[in-house]
């Protein structure tokens, strides 16, 4: 017999459809987790995500996709979900780590860190959405499953209320973006605020309208829809010389001696960068490519572009190694120049 719920508005009436969806689920591969999250269109805050499991005799007909629910039912739902839940778990992944490495990395990554401390308990975990590459447990995705799977819709409940509360902090150190009303959405109002007075440490500076508006105002250094697998590349090396507070300079600057991949400043040093991308994540056999008669060329296509100034700046090569998760910047040579 179903138990009722600790909150009388949530008594339990009837079994759902979507508890009876669980338990198919259940009886063919065992302890089940629901996982969902939640913000992945804001301009602002992070990814949240939550991976749940229910006991197998917990319903609740009032619980659904948290977007069909009212903020005042979910915050009702939420500590009724938590008093039952046999495991509970969430990850989130921060605004600059999605500017970093973009949204793909970022739901991955969000996923990985809600499952990490159930995969031990967990038979399979049903997940809301298309299918996500690169997670180290059993998983079956399901489209529109927050709306078929009674796990799923708690772990998005839970997801959800933690995100908002989250940007209603965040509302407390920058009460003039109204984050506690829009959440990071970009409504009119919000758009409006950061056309007046700019972003905040929060906000995703790779997301449209931001990149357009803020990354140093020059739209083609950050082009929103790269054409291959290289510019991408460039593209999240650029993302990183500007989170350190660099201004890039020029992109794919071309010379006589050849071209040079980004040229950034900060603190009266300028960088030259050659970028590298490696699918396998091996650094030592991407610098390999960088070889003598390379540095070479950079070297000589970075004293034309100093020209005969040799102002007081500095100067260094550096080479930007793009991993699927990373960007590590090293140093080829801070004294030729």
């Amino acid at each position: 017999m179903l138990p009722e719920s600790r909150n009388a508005e949530f008594t339990i009436s009837k079994v759902s459809e979507l508890y009876l969806f669980d338990q198919r689920y259940r009886s063919e591969y065992g302890v089940i987790a629901g996982l969902d999250e939640a913000g992945r269109g804001p301009l602002a805050g992070p990814l949240v995500a939550c991976a749940v499991v229910l006991p197998s005799d917990f319903d609740n007909d009032f619980l659904n996709d948290s977007k069909k629910l009212t903020d005042r039912s979910r915050r009702r739902l939420k500590p009724v979900i938590e008093d039952a839940a046999e495991f509970l778990s969430v990850g989130i992944v921060s605004s600059s780590e999605i500017d970093r490495n973009r949204m793909a990395w970022a739901v991955r990554t969000s996923f990985k860190r809600a499952m990490a401390p159930l995969i031990a308990p967990t038979d399979v975990f049903l997940i809301d959405g298309n299918s996500v590459s690169g997670l180290e447990a059993p998983c079956r995705f399901l489209v529109k499953g927050d709306s078929k799977s009674l796990s799923i819709a708690a772990a998005s409940v839970i997801a959800k209320v933690t995100r908002d509360d989250i940007m209603v902090k965040a509302s407390e150190e920058f009460p003039e973006y109204g984050f506690d009303r829009h959440k990071g959405y970009g409504t009119a109002a919000h758009i409006t605020v950061l056309e007046k007075i700019g972003p905040s440490p929060i906000h995703r500076m790779s997301f449209a309208p931001l990149s357009r508006m803020y990354q140093t105002g020059q739209m083609s250094l950050f082009p929103v829809d790269p054409p291959d697998t290289g510019k991408a590349a460039e593209n999240r090396a650029a993302l990183y010389y500007k989170n350190l507070g660099y201004t890039i300079l020029e992109r794919n600057w071309h010379s006589t001696c050849g071209e040079i991949d980004l040229i950034a400043e900060k603190d009266n040093t300028v960088v030259f960068v050659e970028v590298k991308s490696t699918l396998t994540g091996d650094v030592k056999q991407a610098m390999e490519k960088i070889n003598h008669a390379k540095l070479k060329r950079i070297m000589e296509a970075a004293e034309i572009w100093i020209g005969s100034s040799r102002d007081r700046k500095q100067y260094k090569i550096e080479a930007a190694i793009v991993t699927a998760n990373s960007v590590e910047s090293i140093v080829v040579d801070r004294t030729m120049l």
